[in-house]
């Protein structure tokens, strides 16, 4: 190669290329070195200029001796001659660089023929013209360069960058292409809240994508945002979109007709079609569902309203049908709902859905659509290999399996339209049942659901709910105490029941003794009253509160500090730091008095306005000190049964140090890796919630410590939504701690989910951050990692020499540290590289050298992709036998460990290495059971087989396509 051959790019990590081979550009302060000579665009630097450009004011003594060092090292790299080459001159140095040779120079004239085409009237050219500029980008610019001249270019480029992706996305809704821009600002408003001219482009798309009322709604939302955030109004830009929208103007929907030979349009967000069935694959059956709550044994009136529903439910064959149900907090929406849905579930038989969306949750975090969805797709028996990790696709997928059902779904408790809709069936036949306290005005108006608003039970209907609990003869027998008291709960059903628990919990006492009681605590509590019906309660749960056992009081105020949604037996005896059995009495009691319900064995949830009464009443009883212990005992229980249960799912993960957990608190016992999945299964929510309630008291140090656990199952069940929030605000605490070790640690965490989700790009730049990190904290074995985790990234986009180097470098960083697991991991990985390019010899040299350092090591699943790699050599050394051998053991720890995908790839292989020692039908039978998992995880690869499979029925030869893969553990 000629010294002309060096490229440079900026737009991500500065990177320099000698044709197809990268150049090691040395450390962050070289790197800062060259950007601030190449952004110079042939400039003359001074030795000077160049210490300020990468120090600043804290330049150390020893900083021009090092810029003079950076350098020669930059020489020796880039070359002495043509383009690249660093010239001397008059106390300073010059970067001669070709106008083509850097990827900033090729985004700045690609965004200037995209300007001008859309300035003349081409916005379809425009935005191919922005969209080859954009997709120079690889991440950051300037990522990890250190310095105040990096810092400002790079504030400067992001900058630049941001616009492009603006006048882009303002092209593609001039062409109509709505639906497609309106996906992608979702996510840079997301990344740039307080950008107007991105929120009023998202207007303009959410209205010609046929979403008025969200459109309207960014308005309202900007408003609160600025205002909270810098305490200003919104420009006229936005107002005047929002004036547009109101009066339908029509020049805001008709498209720019696109010129003769424009750009294709925007592409659709990936969306993966489910797998066709095959010829002769048996079809498992969908589970029938039953996940209604517990009926009310005690269920009173509304019998209008239920006669409204089951008319409603008879035209759900002629179309889907949706009843929004509304109405104040306490009214007993979700008991009319629940008690209708068990009455009518024989007119479903294929099943009920239900989930308590926490639209109005104390706690403040409503359950995103996407979350919701993703049970339901584990309620219909979708596998979690085959549920995609983007939500567009599995809302896709969740309509397509309710398509052609009768079932009954009920979403509990939604704060508004846009958290409802994706959970809509797309097709006749379901109904769908919504409670909320808002109107969902937008539900009826738009996808036209049938509206009930619940009002208070009518003094009869009241009447007869406390001659149900109380018995008809007590309430007969004091017609005006029992008055008195439907009037002091104000017919609100839930100041009803827990009235009638407390007075069914006392018979001997009269109901006038309860009236009086309750008579004297409204008036105490008047002064909170807001005129709204549901204050009186307050009352109610006033008396209620204080005919409780102190114990029973206590753990009562404590489940008011507690994230929620629910709570067991061992976390409550953990939050309130007493016995389990002490707990359950507890906890039974609170039921009994009907301030907390058993939705299951052992596992107790409360309503909102009494969780909002519980911590009000900690507040007033419980010192800030004690609150705080609270909530340390809280994150300790789940810490400390999080922990033990992650490393039963993945005992080879890095284990990290937990101090141990605090007085009183006394963690969950979990024997094997099922109880442990089933344990994180079922409360993965409250996990989620106990992070959020961390991250809000600014308790750094936990956000990170239960991010770890948590992170390992939503990486096993793979919520990748989820996963990404949880690292995130891992990386935001470790920021604030100043963990260095950590932020690189949840670097190489984000850098895994990017791989397996295949944003490449993303990928590389947290790895990059990541070995810088390592390298500041002279840590060899996370570099080491962090290497073997780039080797693998190489491997994914078939660069296998590259890989191939990152794997060498960090061999002897894994034994400098004494690393047996990961000197076998990354041996295997070179053996794998080595196959990739054909070094068949050598590759058995190292698959061999890892399966030596496996041995007394508890690394099965290691072992089992060693087997493979080494099966792989052999077979294309010609050792047939030997090939299948390893194959068949790799099988079997497969197998035992439940790696669906491995056992297929190992499939793949096996029939290969059958197929080429002329043994037809083994061929065709391990290419038959790798083509039934491959179509269970709908991958393509069962498409391959398939063909594979008729070529081999036809005697033609069959091309050799199985995947090598490089293992992901070392992430």
């Amino acid at each position: 190669m000629h010294d002309e051959d060096v490229r440079f790019a900026v737009l991500g990590p500065v990177r320099a290329w000698r044709g197809d081979t990268e150049l090691d550009l040395g450390q962050p302060q070289q790197r800062a070195v060259l950007a601030a000579l190449l952004l110079r665009k042939g400039a003359h630097v001074t030795l000077d200029g160049l210490v300020d450009d990468v120090w600043g004011e804290t330049a150390p003594a020893t900083s021009t001796r090092l810029v003079r060092t950076y350098i020669y090292r930059l020489r020796l790299v880039l070359g002495r001659a043509g383009s690249g080459h660093i010239r001397s001159v008059g106390g300073g140095y010059v970067l001669e660089a070709g106008p083509r040779r850097c990827d900033l120079t090729r985004f700045g004239h690609l965004l200037s023929q995209g300007r001008a085409a859309r300035t003349g009237g081409n916005p379809a050219r425009a935005v191919g013209q922005y969209a080859e500029g954009l997709a120079l980008w690889t991440g950051t610019a300037l990522a990890g360069v250190p310095g105040p001249y990096a810092d400002a270019q790079r504030t400067r480029l992001n900058e630049l960058r941001l616009s492009a992706q603006e006048e882009r996305l303002a092209c593609a809704v001039a062409l109509g292409r709505y639906d497609h821009a309106a996906a992608e600002l979702a996510a840079l408003v997301t990344e740039h809240p307080l950008r107007e001219q991105l929120r009023e482009l998202q207007m303009h798309a959410l209205y010609g994508a046929g979403r008025q009322a969200e459109a309207l709604s960014v308005l309202r939302e900007t408003e609160r945002l600025l205002r909270a955030e810098l305490g200003v109004d919104p420009g006229p830009g936005l107002h005047a979109m929002h004036r547009r929208i109101l009066n339908a103007d029509p020049s805001l929907l008709p498209p720019v007709p696109a010129a003769p030979g424009a750009a294709a349009p925007l592409p659709a967000p990936a969306r993966p079609p489910a797998a066709p069935a095959q010829a002769g694959a048996a079809a498992s059956p969908m589970p029938v569902p039953a996940q209604l709550p517990h009926d009310l044994v005690h269920f009173t009136g509304r019998a209008g309203q239920l006669d409204e529903l089951s008319a409603l439910a008879g035209q759900a064959g002629r179309s889907m049908v949706v009843a929004a149900i509304g109405g104040t907090a306490g009214i007993g929406k979700t008991a009319l709902v629940v008690h209708w849905a068990h009455r009518a579930a024989g007119n479903f038989p294929d099943g009920q859905l239900y989930v308590n969306l926490r639209g109005f949750d104390p706690t403040g975090t409503p359950v995103p659509a996407g979350t919701a969805i993703r049970g339901f797709l584990d309620a219909l028996g979708v596998p979690a290999a085959q549920i995609p990790a983007d939500h567009e696709a599995q809302t896709g997928l969740y309509r397509s399996l309710m398509a052609g059902r009768r079932m009954l779904v009920v979403l509990d408790n939604a704060c508004d339209p846009e958290q409802v809709r994706p959970l809509l069936p797309g097709s006749a036949g379901s109904m769908v049942l919504v409670t909320s306290r808002s109107q969902l005005a937008g539900l009826v108006a738009r996808d036209g659901a049938h509206s009930l608003t619940l009002d208070l039970l009518t003094p009869q209907e009241a009447r007869d709910l406390l001659a149900r609990r109380l018995g008809a003869r007590r309430v007969a027998a004091e017609p005006a105490s029992v008055g008195e008291l439907i009037d002091l709960c104000a017919r609100l059903p839930l100041a009803l029941n827990i009235t009638a628990a407390n007075a069914a919990a006392q018979p001997a006492f009269s109901l006038a003794v309860f009236a009086a009681q309750l008579r004297q605590d409204h008036n105490r509590l008047a002064a909170l009253d807001t005129g709204d019906v549901t204050s009186n309660a307050r009352a109610v749960f006033s008396w209620s509160y204080r005919t409780l056992a102190p114990a029973t009081a206590r753990m009562f105020r404590f489940l008011g500090l507690h994230p929620g949604p629910y709570i067991t037996v061992p976390a409550a005896a953990s939050l309130a730091a007493v016995t389990r059995e002490q707990a359950r009495t507890a906890l039974d009691e609170l039921a009994r008095a009907c301030l907390l319900t058993e939705s299951s064995p052992g596992r107790y949830t409360c309503h909102d306005l009494l969780r909002a009464y519980a911590a009000e009443q900690s507040g007033v009883h419980d010192s800030p000190a004690e609150q705080h212990r609270v909530a340390r005992r809280t994150l300790d229980h789940y810490l400390h049964t999080a922990y033990p249960a992650a490393r039963l799912l993945a005992p080879a993960r890095e284990q990290l140090p937990l101090s141990p957990p605090g007085p009183g608190v006394l963690p969950e016992t979990l024997a094997d890796s099922q109880q442990a999945w089933y344990w994180f299964s079922t409360e993965h929510r409250v996990l989620l919630a106990a992070l959020a309630q961390a991250e809000t008291r600014g308790m750094a140090a936990e956000v990170c410590q239960l991010a770890r656990p948590l992170g390992v199952f939503l990486e096993h069940r793979g919520q990748w939504h989820d996963y990404r929030a949880v690292r995130t605000s891992a990386l935001a605490a470790a920021r604030c701690l100043g963990d260095l070790a950590e932020q690189a640690r949840v670097h190489r965490q984000l850098a895994h989910l990017s791989l397996l989700v295949r944003a490449y790009p993303n990928a590389r730049s947290h790895l990059d951050l990541a070995i810088e990190l390592y390298r500041c904290l002279d840590d060899p074995l996370g570099e080491a990692n962090t290497r073997h985790g780039l080797a693998l990234l190489l491997d994914r986009q078939g660069r296998y020499r590259a890989a191939l180097d990152q794997a060498r470098q960090a061999l002897p960083l894994y034994r400098a540290s004494g690393e047996r697991r990961g000197q076998a991991g990354i041996l295997n990985a070179i053996g794998c590289i080595h196959a990739r390019l054909g070094n068949h010899r050598q590759a058995l040299d190292s698959c061999r050298q890892t399966l030596e350092l496996h041995h007394g090591l508890d690394t099965e699943d290691f072992e089992a992709t060693s087997l493979d790699s080494l099966g792989h050599a052999h077979h294309h050394l010609g050792h047939h036998r030997q090939a299948i051998e390893c194959y068949h053991r790799a099988l079997d720890l497969f197998r035992r460990d439940r790696h669906v995908l491995h056992q297929a790839d190992t499939l793949t292989r096996l029939g290969e290495t059958h197929r080429a020692a002329r043994d037809p039908e083994s061929a065709r039978d391990a290419w038959e059971q790798a083509r039934l998992l491959f179509q269970d995880l709908q991958l393509p690869d069962a498409e391959q087989l398939r063909l594979k499979l008729l070529e081999l029925r036809s005697s033609k030869p069959v091309r050799a396509t199985a995947r090598t893969t490089l293992p992901a553990h070392s992430l």
